[in-house]
């Protein structure tokens, strides 16, 4: 018992000789083991985000996309103006073009309003409940301040990467197709398709106003879908069973308006429904360069004037880091480096002093009957109470905490690499005190001079 007491106040004694010390020890290795922790996350992929959200397919491994940002005020803004709009398509088409990440947008989980009064002339008296997404009416306007009864519709989105993805085909009329996506005039009809259940109660050429996400759309049928076709729930593969599309009016994403558009009028629905696109679309890549596709991205967001669009899936320091440059990462990493460092380097300077100033004592200590783990122990303690806070900030930076980025991350891995590297810092300071002690002479150690 009295070996536990005596090592006990050692370490007492010990650390609050070196109290200064010891505290900015704590920062530093709190703030550098994070920051590695956060980094190593950028570079080797360490706990994925809304990993559920990640498709493997044969072709390859498929990310979802996301455009609502914590700057979500600032795209709503720049949706307010002309240019904005015109950049928010330019920004959709952009995404789009990057060969080596195609992309596909698709969400068949929503709705779209359709007037009252036009749903029941175009079924001519047909129950027309089987296609409505929901049995209650309200009023909304259909533009011009047209405000009228709507009907919510069973609806899906496609763009034409889907369309083609998940080999849709049409029993009548045409699909989607590059020509027919492109509207010369912004009041022209933009395509739509609907599902084989419609057949012989909506005619092919027939023109249909439609409202989706509070936007007004003239819009025109121009195929019927074949029966029984169907794509994966909002084009997510985990989900099982797949959704039919027979009683659905099919929407399509990523319409090309050739005409310059003169007032906001003319384009919101169009900048809208790229922005919804993007929200809803997933970007095929191998992994092996998903941190240059979110450079990539990042880019293509400063070019237009919008936050870079989120790879949902990444990693947490890919995620964090999306809004960087390459190079600034770079900068970041040496300079966590740096601090880990002068981390390690500041630990091993404080005991080289502590027990250079205690030589005395220990060799007291030793000639009076302890042990050298006796004296090695206390050491030992004071080296994982000055890396413990460094746990504890990874776990509540990580897990804890309303805002925390565990709720976001799979923390898991994350902190088994803080633990891990607060070990191997443990470690290296044992070996070192093991290094400093072995050997001791302890006639030596009393014969020195203070």
């Amino acid at each position: 018992m009295w070996k536990v007491r005596f090592m006990a106040e050692e370490f007492l004694r010990s650390f609050q000789k070196s109290l200064f010390k010891n505290i900015l020890l704590m920062l530093m290795f709190s703030i550098s083991l994070v920051m590695a922790v956060v980094m190593c996350s950028y570079y080797f992929d360490l706990g994925e985000k809304y990993q559920t959200l990640t498709q493997k397919m044969d072709d390859g491994e498929w990310f979802a996309l996301d455009m609502i940002t914590e700057s979500n005020q600032e795209v709503n803004n720049r949706l307010m103006t002309v240019s904005g709009c015109c950049d928010m398509i330019s920004l959709y088409e952009a995404v789009q073009s990057v060969e080596e990440a195609p992309i596909f947008s698709v969400d068949t989980q929503g709705s779209l309003a359709l007037r009252e009064e036009d749903v029941k002339r175009l079924f001519g008296g047909k129950d027309f409940l089987p296609f409505s997404a929901d049995t209650e009416t309200a009023t909304v306007d259909f533009g011009d301040g047209d405000y009228c009864l709507k009907r919510e519709m069973k609806g899906a989105e496609v763009d034409l990467g889907a369309y083609r993805y998940f080999n849709l085909r049409v029993q009548e009329g045409e699909g989607f197709t590059e020509e027919n996506l492109v509207i010369e005039r912004a009041k022209d009809p933009i395509p739509i398709l609907l599902g084989s259940d419609y057949k012989e109660i909506i005619e092919i050429g027939t023109p249909i106003d439609v409202n989706y996400w509070c936007e007004f759309y003239h819009c025109k049928v121009i195929g019927i879908l074949e029966k029984d076709s169907s794509l994966p729930p909002d084009g997510n593969m985990t989900y099982g069973e797949s959704v039919t599309l027979n009683d659905k009016i099919v929407f399509p994403y990523g319409g090309k308006l050739l005409e310059k558009p003169q007032s906001l009028d003319e384009i919101h629905n169009y900048a809208i429904a790229s922005y919804v696109g993007l929200q809803n679309a997933y970007v095929r890549t191998d992994g092996v360069h998903i941190r240059e596709l979110v450079e990539t991205y990042r880019q293509l967001g400063k070019q237009f004037g919008y936050p870079p669009v989120q790879i949902v899936g990444t990693s947490m320091g890919v995620d964090l880091f999306r809004k960087e440059s390459a190079s600034s990462v770079r900068v970041l990493l040496v300079l966590t480096v740096v601090l880990l460092c002068f981390s390690f380097y500041g630990l091993f300077v404080t005991f080289y002093d502590k027990i250079q100033s205690n030589s005395k004592v220990y060799g007291i200590y030793l000639m009076n009957g302890c042990s050298l783990s006796m004296i090695l122990v206390p050491c030992l303690l004071e080296i994982a109470v000055i890396l413990f806070p460094a746990v504890l900030l990874g776990k509540y930076i990580l897990t804890s905490g309303e805002l925390s980025v565990g709720q976001y991350f799979r923390a898991g891995p994350i902190m088994q690499a803080v633990y891990v590297l607060m070990g191997l810092a443990f470690l290296v300071g044992a070996a070192f005190l093991a290094y400093l002690m072995r050997g001791v002479d302890t006639e030596h150690l009393i014969r020195q001079k203070d």
